[in-house]
């Protein structure tokens, strides 16, 4: 590995011996209680006291012995792994132990860590455990070679890596792209042995023993693999690789779309695939950080030059002024990639004020009431609807005659007739006179104007008195008489004509039946505002003053077209005819409004909205670093602006001027009050309404694009607000501590026994140091290699710089704008919501697709803590972790294939979106500027 030699000034990775004390403690306890129990039993059969202490001592060195070669074995082991890890499995090999053929990769190594310890010891045993070959004084100690790899056991040790670069700022920590903090670090290797001890003279078994050793190997193979199984993990489709892609490439979107939004001669294209290769470069360094607190130091070279062409459009970069400029602070190289975005615009004051500004944008109350009083719709405005509409129910009144009468009848004398003969009609009044008028009454239902009459009328009268009269008569009798004289009677009468007199007091009024009926639905506090017959003095026009000094006419006009239409013409019918008593000629009347009265509104509408507009700003916290995901930050908007309508609304709405005592002042006062309460309540309604669906449609929008990973990209984009609030770091061998811990990673006490902790500094080595787009790579001479067209559309290694069989590309990308081509906007993008009589264009939208694939050719990690190898010409070496590609590996133990390695190969679509004030502007790429943006590799891989 190339390390540039000021990267590297931390002496203080070097291994504690802490563990090594701990483990000879452990040992020294488990031979004491052995050698007892052997002394016992040698004590048994063997008399001489020298010979006994012989055997011990024999015993005991073999034993250690032993010991020590099973950590030699297991780091031989562990080298073996480290160099050439196996990641595709041979199926057939015997390291596999599943039935179906599908074995964990862990469990195939951990089995073939196994076979080449047993390896390793067998070679030991056959040269210095075999034919006496380890004697001591007239003893000998023989061990069996190991029969079968499978009867050695491994036990993990865990420990606890704190990390001192973490995502997130200070101790706000990102959980969703921390790493793991457990991790197998060490093995504790269990052997059985076959030990016997011979006298060398006898040739008699002294002693014998089927034991188990056990020592714990000084090596950390099994974090290095753990670890970097992990950071390939971290590279899956929707792992933190795709989230940090996502935040860098989000960082570019508002730095360089608000910059094209706000000022003149932005970039036509917010993100391209140039731009997008550093992103996902930094991305994958900024996850090397994370998971091994270390980066790649050729790798931060590469992009500091990078960034010095692209993002600084620095023509002539020279490696040797940039590898000297290069400044570490604690160890790491700093980025801020919301820096970088304002740079790369070519205008860094301007874009920098323009990320602030597009930060902070006063996504306000405005559009709601543009778009309430747009006259422009079919159908005309909200605003001038519901005036239309709250007018006439006001100025509306139902008026009816009311007839009341006393009624007096005087019939004339008529002593000693009694009896009714006849009765003339009534015929005219003799008489008919206004004796009174009646007040008009102050509320409705009442009288508005009446009049009390006298009504007299006379009639002849007949009566008459009936009496008898007796004569003579002659009455039927049987024959032969026939008849015979009586005495009969008949009834006369005496008549007599008297003058009946009729007199009705009657009072006939106008009488006010309803007045000023209004209707109107409140949308945001959800009930219905239904008034009627509140208008003081409604019948009688009067003077008003708002903008300007008016005459209200009231409902006037239409009490005196009723009094000159109905009730003057009707009157002396209904005060003549004799039998009515109630109401008739119920009429509902419509009069014209003043002329000024519709525009008087308006001006006070105009008014509130200006008062809003004043008075009601979003809140600065409401923005796209605290709120990332447009549902979040839509629904606050609406809380906040809410919030801040509702706490003026009295003031808006100034019922006081128009209201007093239960009742309007006048019918105007009455349509202004409640156009000004109708018009409060629905911005609110309107604000909630349209904030809360443009997020939803900016949602929807989301998973439209997305399609099947909308959540994820939802996520990152929650994440990305978190990774760009401040600085970045690519670190370069930043020491970590590990902790002893137990499997579920509860950590000891400092003072128990088992605890212990060192230091752990790991190393990177990437190659290609940077991952391009636009160039075949090639591994076998680590060069760059230019692409041209082949026949068949693809792109291939130029022939003429005779490329290895193994070039790749090792980055494929493409990015889409989603609403270029299609948005009528002069940037593209798509508005949210678009006018239309029911929604209001509160923002304008754009999304960009991106698909990223990537193979990373080599990736070696260098435990440079632990130089636990032996190596006869440089002392010892690190244990290392590469991935690459290596095929056909083959096992030491068994001269046997047992598979692959690989390179690390990433995978993954996310997206970036932005959103600004609603406007013709718009933001997003130009037409015919890459909207569709695909590279070679994306091309070879027939991304359409």
């Amino acid at each position: 590995m190339k390390f540039p030699s000021p990267f590297i000034n931390n002496n203080s990775a070097r291994m504690p011996l802490t563990i090594l004390g701990i483990i000879m403690v452990i040992m020294t306890i488990a031979f004491t209680t052995h050698i007892d129990k052997m002394d016992r039993e040698m004590a048994e059969s063997l008399n001489s006291e020298n010979t006994v202490n012989t055997v011990d001592n024999a015993y005991m060195y073999a034993c250690a012995d032993l010991a020590r070669i099973i950590n030699y074995a297991g780091m031989a082991a562990m080298k073996e792994m480290g160099e050439t890890p196996v990641i595709v499995i041979e199926p057939t090999s015997e390291y596999n132990l599943s039935t179906n053929g599908n074995c964990n990769i862990s469990d195939f190594n951990l089995n073939r860590a196994k076979g080449m310890i047993r390896y390793v010891m067998n070679r030991f045993i056959q040269t210095n455990y075999m034919y006496n070959s380890f004697d001591y004084r007239d003893v000998a100690v023989n061990v069996e070679p190991l029969t079968d790899w499978k009867e050695i056991n491994i036990i993990p040790i865990y420990m606890g890596l704190d990390r001192e670069i973490k995502p997130g700022l200070g101790n706000n920590t990102i959980d969703e792209l921390m790493p793991d903090e457990t991790y197998v670090t060490y093995w504790r290797v269990q052997v059985p042995v076959n030990l016997s001890i011979v006298d060398l003279e006898t040739d008699e078994i002294l002693y014998h023993e089927d034991m188990v050793l056990g020592n714990l190997i000084t090596c950390r193979y099994p974090l290095l693999e753990q670890i970097t199984y992990e950071y390939e993990d971290r590279l899956t489709s929707t792992g933190p690789l795709m989230m940090e892609t996502t935040a860098l490439a989000q960082g570019f979107t508002m730095g360089r779309g608000y910059f094209q939004y706000l000022f003149p001669g932005g970039p036509d294209n917010i993100i391209s695939n140039e731009l997008l290769a550093f992103i996902v470069n930094g991305a994958l360094m900024v996850d090397q950080g994370f998971v091994f607190n270390s980066v790649d130091s050729n790798s931060i070279l590469e992009y500091v030059m990078e960034s010095k062409r692209l993002i600084y459009d620095e023509k002539d970069v020279d490696m040797g002024q940039v590898y000297m400029g290069i400044e570490l602070n604690n160890d790491s190289f700093e980025i801020d990639p919301q820096a970088d975005a304002a740079h790369s615009t070519g205008d860094f004051e301007n874009a920098t004020a323009a990320l602030e500004e597009g930060l902070h944008f006063d996504y306000n109350a405005t559009p709601i009431m543009e778009f309430m009083n747009n006259d422009s719709l079919v159908g005309g405005s909200k605003v001038n609807n519901m005036i239309r509409s709250i007018i006439p129910q006001v100025y509306s009144a139902s008026l009816a005659t009311g007839v009341t009468r006393d009624t007096t009848l005087e019939p004339g004398e008529h002593d000693g007739y009694e009896e009714n003969y006849n009765i003339a009609e009534w015929g005219e009044p003799d008489s008919m006179e206004q004796i009174d008028t009646l007040v008009r009454d102050e509320y409705v239902p009442g009288n508005l104007y009446g009049e009390v009459w006298r009504v007299i009328w006379s009639r002849e009268h007949v009566w008459r008195h009936a009496y008898e009269v007796e004569y003579a008569c002659m009455k039927p009798a049987p024959a032969p008489v026939n008849f015979y004289w009586d005495t009969c009677y008949r009834t006369e009468y005496d008549y007599m004509t008297t003058i009946d007199v009729r007199v009705d007091i009657v009072n006939i009024s106008l009488e006010a039946k309803e007045n000023s009926f209004a209707f109107v639905h409140l949308d945001h506090v959800g009930f219905d505002l239904s008034t009627m017959n509140d208008v003081n003095d409604a019948f009688t026009s009067r003077g008003v003053e708002y903008n300007n000094y008016f005459v209200d006419p009231n409902l006037e006009e239409a009490y005196l077209q009723y009094k000159n239409e109905v009730y003057d013409q009707n009157k002396l019918v209904y005060i003549k005819d004799m039998g009515l008593n109630g109401v008739v000629e119920l009429r509902s009347y419509s009069p014209d409004p003043p002329e000024w009265l519709y525009d008087e509104v308006r001006l006070i509408v105009d008014d509130i909205t200006q008062q809003i507009r004043n008075d009601v700003h979003l809140d600065r916290e409401i923005n796209n670093k605290n709120y990332p995901l447009p549902g979040e930050i839509m629904n606050a908007t609406a809380v906040d602006l809410t919030a801040k309508i509702k706490a003026n609304q009295t003031r808006y709405v100034d019922k006081g001027a128009y209201f007093d005592g239960g009742r309007y002042l006048s019918a105007s006062g009455k349509v202004i009050s409640l156009v000004r309460e109708w018009y409060v309540d629905e911005v609110l309604y309107q604000v909630d309404k349209q904030y809360g669906g443009a997020g939803r449609k900016i949602e929807e929008e989301i998973d439209n694009e997305f399609g099947g990973i909308g959540d994820v990209v939802r996520e990152a984009q929650q994440i990305s607000a978190k990774l760009l609030g401040g600085l970045m770091r690519f670190p370069l061998g930043v020491t970590m501590v590990a902790e002893h811990v137990m499997e579920n990673g509860t950590h000891y006490e400092k003072d128990e026994m088992a605890y212990w902790d060192e230091n752990v500094t790991l190393m990177v080595d990437m190659e290609p140091d940077f991952l391009r787009h636009d160039v075949f790579y090639d591994p076998d001479k680590d060069e760059w290699i230019d692409a041209v067209m082949g026949v068949d559309g693809k792109y291939v290694a130029d022939p003429k710089l005779n490329p290895s069989p193994r070039v790749f590309i090792p980055l494929a990308l493409q990015n889409i704008n989603a609403f270029a081509e299609a948005s009528t906007l002069r940037n593209g993008g798509l508005p949210v919501l678009p006018p239309t009589p029911s929604t209001a264009w509160i923002l304008t939208t754009n999304f960009w697709t991106i698909r990223v694939k990537g193979t990373i050719d080599e990736l070696m990690i260098i435990d440079a803590d632990n130089e636990c190898h032996p190596n006869p010409m440089f002392g010892h070496e690190a244990q290392v972790y590469s991935r690459k590609l290596d095929r056909e590996i083959y096992d030491p133990a068994t001269d046997s294939f047992i598979g692959d390695n690989m390179p690390m190969t990433f995978e993954f679509t996310t997206g970036t979106l932005i959103f600004v004030p609603a406007g013709l502007k718009g933001v997003g790429d130009k037409r015919g500027e890459g909207t569709n943006e695909k590279s070679i590799g994306a091309i070879n891989e027939g991304w359409i």
